[in-house]
């Protein structure tokens, strides 16, 4: 072999080795955790229920939340996903008659669901997409209203901000959407003196829209 043919060879190797090392250094860069527990905290926009068969609505009052996200790694870009979400906040009860005095009451909103989430490749800063099902509780005041339970769905989107191996930031909006489902009561009282709900709906769906900042820990 020539020696300028030798040389254009050996450099031809050590570029093609450099790539090689580089893509494998990314890949392991790259990679999603086993497990990664990241408390949220963020802010709740919207909620409204309607009723079918007048003009009476019970508007929900943006407020903040706090939750959790559970993720377990499913492979190289997809995760398995626990997501939960509370919110407390108030309702606006003006236009029901049954409510008497009040003008407003305390309201809790809990989501709990499961699902997955897809990471794109990324140096320091990655996007995502999840997608989640499970239920939605409400939680009236106790001494007012009883509590329902729907099912629910979510899609959010974002990004994750990885700056060390242990730590990192998730910067996400996501809507909620809850099915209210056939003929659903709403805001009922039950007892042995009375037994009126003051909202029935039929296959409304109830959306909610969360903002939020996330402390990733991996595992």
């Amino acid at each position: 072999m020539e020696p300028a043919t030798g040389s254009r060879f050996a450099k031809l190797s050590l570029f093609s080795l450099l790539v090689a090392g580089n893509a494998a250094a990314q890949s392991e860069m790259f990679d999603l955790p086993r497990v990664s527990l990241t408390p949220i905290g963020g802010y709740t926009y919207g909620g409204e229920f309607e009723d079918d068969e007048g003009d009476l609505a019970v508007g929900v009052d943006d407020a903040a939340h706090y939750g959790l996200i559970l993720n377990f790694r499913e492979s190289a870009r997809t995760q398995w996903e626990v997501f939960y979400a509370l919110q407390q906040t108030e309702a606006d009860l003006s236009d029901l008659p049954s409510a008497g005095e009040a003008d407003s009451m305390d309201l809790t909103i809990q989501y709990l669901q499961v699902g997955g989430t897809y990471v794109a490749q990324g140096q320091m800063a990655r996007p995502f997409l999840a997608a989640t099902v499970g239920l939605t509780r409400f939680d009236p005041d106790p001494l007012s209203f009883d509590s329902e339970n729907f099912f629910s769905f979510g899609i959010g989107a974002g990004w994750q901000i990885q700056p060390s191996e242990r730590l990192g930031l998730r910067l996400e909006a996501r809507l909620l959407g809850t099915l209210l489902g056939t003929d659903t009561a709403f805001f009922c009282r039950t007892g042995p003196d009375e037994n009126i709900c003051a909202i029935r709906a039929s296959g409304q769906l109830y959306t909610q829209v969360q903002t939020f900042l996330g402390l990733i820990f991996r595992f």
